[in-house]
């Protein structure tokens, strides 16, 4: 839906052993540890990367 819209996508699966799940194959980022391995800056970096497009 994310990318229908132009936006970007970043994953972060509820459980990490779901990280394998197609639906996740389209992000940009995936978070693969779930919300242990998020961190803030590294999301800020990717949507900022699509500013300007």
């Amino acid at each position: 839906a994310a990318h229908a819209a132009g936006m970007r996508c970043v994953a972060i699966p509820y459980v990490a052993a779901h990280a394998d799940d197609p639906a996740f194959a389209g992000a940009e980022l995936l978070f693969r540890g779930g919300q242990e391995e998020f961190t803030a800056q590294a999301a800020l970096d990717v949507l900022a990367a699509g500013r300007g497009r």
